[in-house]
């Protein structure tokens, strides 16, 4: 009963703002990599919200501003957003075998696995992109196979949820 105390203490920190302890380098360590690219607050500029659900040209995703993820768990490790006018596109170098909007609207939602590599059972990465508005409500779950993977289930992977409160600037985004 201590030990579920205990994890359960521990989860619930997990996902508390600023709870993260970081450990100081060592004085011999080599210095850190920069950032390939600085993310920026979901609200780096004002969003503007549009009214027809137009989704971003690929050009426009090339030039689009990284921004940070609002909380996430150490599952998501390895995704990224980025942001362009009030549309958002969540990567993740994870191996994803099936996307799903699990609640919300659809409306301008849109998939992307990488195809598998030759002899690989599932692709390397996936994507989602949706537009952002005032009231949005949404989670997604991106699917891999589990460690106990027998040929036919899947095993519920990553959650992504959006969420943007009335009266709030700018939208919520949650991994874990």
């Amino acid at each position: 009963m201590k030990r579920a105390r205990i994890l359960a203490a521990a989860l619930a920190l997990a996902f508390v703002p600023g709870a993260i302890v970081h450990s100081l380098p060592r004085a011999d360590a080599a210095p850190a990599a920069p950032p390939e690219e600085a993310e920026r607050p979901i609200d780096f500029e004002p969003i503007l919200v549009e009214d027809d659900l137009k989704p971003p040209k690929s050009s426009e995703w090339v030039n689009a501003a990284r921004v940070r993820i609002t909380r996430r768990g150490p599952r998501a490790a390895g995704c990224r957003a980025w942001r362009t006018r009030s549309w958002l596109k969540v990567h993740c170098d994870a191996k994803i075998t099936a996307a799903a909007l699990v609640g919300g609207t659809s409306a301008g939602t849109s998939f992307w696995l990488s195809p598998p590599k030759p002899g690989e059972p599932s692709p390397e990465a996936g994507e989602v992109m949706f537009p952002m508005r005032p009231g949005d409500r949404r989670i997604f779950e991106l699917f891999s196979f589990g460690e106990t993977y027998g040929g036919s289930m899947v095993s519920p992977g990553l959650v992504l949820q959006e969420y943007w409160l009335a009266g709030e600037p700018a939208p919520t985004v949650v991994m874990y």
